[in-house]
């Protein structure tokens, strides 16, 4: 009886140390690199580039009530973060900027734009609140959802500014360095949320919830 019970110990810990082996080989073998901005049945990870004027002041989105961490989640499908406001971050189909808006406290419709100040900017006699994708004016502002790569600006002001061909040129290009999409440009940097932080999360977790198993069963011994 006891050497039938030492050949069954041995077996299960010979089980749970291939498990371990086979589930660090599978993290050590999952691509850290972001997905490029395409959606699969079960993920999604697109990223764009982004700014917005009022006039001619830049509204930054780099203070923490704008950025989404592993402590604060305005918009699970749609963020910024890392301190980042050039890069915006879509986890999901069918997400528009009018729900990002709405998670930070500001509203964005075809005609308004309301900040977290209660201020708002709308369309009248003498400004236009505009939405330009990849240089080209696009006037549905409430239905637009951002592909990889995207260059969105929002402006509001003057629609005769010629500044804003200025803040067009400005939106930056880094969306593809997020996405792994320009390699010669560097890695895709690691980000506090998002599938960087699942990969190192589930690299953490995993085995170590099968040395608990054997601490466990020797605990039962």
């Amino acid at each position: 009886m006891k050497y039938f019970r030492k050949k069954i110990a041995i077996a299960i810990i010979g089980i749970i140390v291939l498990a371990i082996a086979m589930s660090t080989l599978l993290i050590l073998n999952t691509p850290k690199s972001h997905p490029i901005g395409t959606s699969t049945a079960t993920e999604v990870h697109v990223h764009g580039d982004f700014r917005m004027y009022i006039g001619d002041e830049r509204i930054r989105f780099t203070d923490d009530k704008y950025q989404s961490s592993a402590a604060t989640t305005h918009h699970a499908s749609l963020h910024f973060h890392d301190g980042n406001d050039e890069v915006i971050h879509r986890h999901a189909d069918n997400v528009t900027l009018v729900e990002f808006f709405d998670s930070i406290g500001m509203s964005l419709t075809n005609e308004c734009l309301t900040m977290d100040t209660g201020v708002k900017h709308c369309t009248n006699a003498t400004n236009t609140l505009m939405l330009i994708i990849n240089n080209e004016r696009t006037l549905d502002i409430e239905n637009y959802i951002f592909v990889e790569e995207d260059r969105i600006l929002i402006y509001y002001g003057d629609p005769t500014n010629p500044n804003i061909r200025d803040y067009t040129v400005g939106v930056t290009d880094l969306a593809c360095v997020y996405s792994g999409t320009c390699p010669e440009r560097g890695t895709p940097p690691t980000e506090s949320c998002g599938l960087t932080c699942e990969v190192a999360d589930a690299a953490s977790h995993e085995p170590s919830s099968l040395l608990h198993t054997i601490k466990d069963f020797f605990t039962w011994r």
